[in-house]
Order: structure tokens, then C-alpha cells, then sequence
């Protein structure tokens, strides 16, 4: 099966709602590392704005809403984004190269159809 590494509003809210019955269960029979790691694993609750998509065509607004962001897919899509970028810049880098190859190859066949005209010119 596949995992998605997005995770939807509802996944969300169930993640939450089973880290806080673990966070009290660990407050009720954990020893302080245990509490100590399950509160590093809590989410941050930020709140967010969306467009509303209205049929009509007509402006919707925006609506707010309130998302978590847990600390383990933070961490992995910052390094994700780093990622994307560096694939971009590796392919700019080589769609850049290749057009100065292009380039160059163009130039050096100019030069030597100029040189070969030169040459049949001085000929005549």
C-alpha cells in the first residue's frame, strides 16, 4: 500500500486525538522521558486561510481554519523543498549547458565555412 505523506484535515485530527490520549496516558503511568518524548511529538496548531471555490463564479471569500503541523513532517518537508530546489538548479544548469554547447558548435561551423570561402576565394 501506498502512504501518503500528506495528510488530510480528518488524518490529522485522529493523529491528534490519539497523541493526547498517549500524551495522558504517559502522564498518568509514564516516567518523564516517556512524557518528555510524547510531548516532542505533539503538533503545533497554527491557524490557516483558504479560498472558498464557489460554483457560480462568483467570489466565495476566505475561510479560516485551524491546521496542525506535526514536528516529523515539518522536518521532512524542508528537506524536501531542498531537494525540489536543487533538482531545479541542476536542470537550469544543464538546459544552460547545453545551449552553450549548441553555441560554441554553431560558431566553430561558421568558422569553418569561412575559412573554406576564404580559402576558395584566395584560389580563384
Amino acid at each position: 500500500a501506498v502512504v501518503s505523506t500528506q495528510s488530510t484535515g480528518a488524518q490529522k485530527e485522529e493523529r491528534v486525538l490519539c497523541l493526547e490520549a498517549w500524551r495522558e496516558f504517559e502522564m498518568k503511568h509514564g516516567s518523564a522521558t516517556t512524557q518528555n518524548s510524547i510531548a516532542q511529538k505533539m503538533p503545533r496548531r497554527v491557524k490557516k486561510r483558504r479560498k472558498i471555490d464557489v460554483e457560480e463564479g462568483g467570489e466565495g471569500g476566505w475561510e479560516e481554519y485551524w491546521d496542525y503541523i506535526f514536528p516529523d513532517t515539518e522536518a521532512n518537508s524542508s528537506n524536501l523543498k531542498l531537494l525540489q530546489m536543487a533538482k531545479m538548479w541542476k536542470k537550469q544548469q544543464e538546459e544552460s549547458s547545453d545551449e552553450d554547447e549548441e553555441g560554441e558548435e554553431e560558431e566553430e561551423e561558421e568558422k569553418e565555412e569561412k575559412e573554406e570561402t576564404e580559402e576558395k576565394e584566395e584560389t580563384e
